[in-house]
């Protein structure tokens, strides 16, 4: 009884994370193609690209929540206006 591989299973055919001689492969791969002096360089752009991604992430979150200084008060004589039209909008819906 030998080694049998069903190739309709999909764990079978499943690629899995590198090991060690793929990792050293592709930083051979690496090295070769940008040049062991351009690696700090690479590595540099590379953080900062995700440091500006996360940061535009909480930039969102804090625009959607208001700050105290967004909320605005209506206007003490805007606001017997306003509370008119609520009191309008309650009583057409009552009836």
């Amino acid at each position: 009884m030998g080694f049998n591989m069903n190739l309709l299973d999909p764990l079978s055919l499943a690629i899995g994370m590198p090991g060690p001689p793929e990792l050293l492969i592709i930083l051979l791969i690496v090295v070769v193609v940008f040049g062991a002096n351009r690696i700090p360089a690479l590595g540099e752009a590379l953080g900062k690209g995700i440091r500006n991604f996360k940061r535009s992430f909480s930039k969102d979150e804090q625009e959607a929540e208001p700050s105290n200084r967004e909320v605005k008060q209506i206007p003490q004589s805007d606001q017997k206006t306003v509370d008119a039209k609520i009191e309008e909008t309650e009583d057409a819906e009552k009836s």
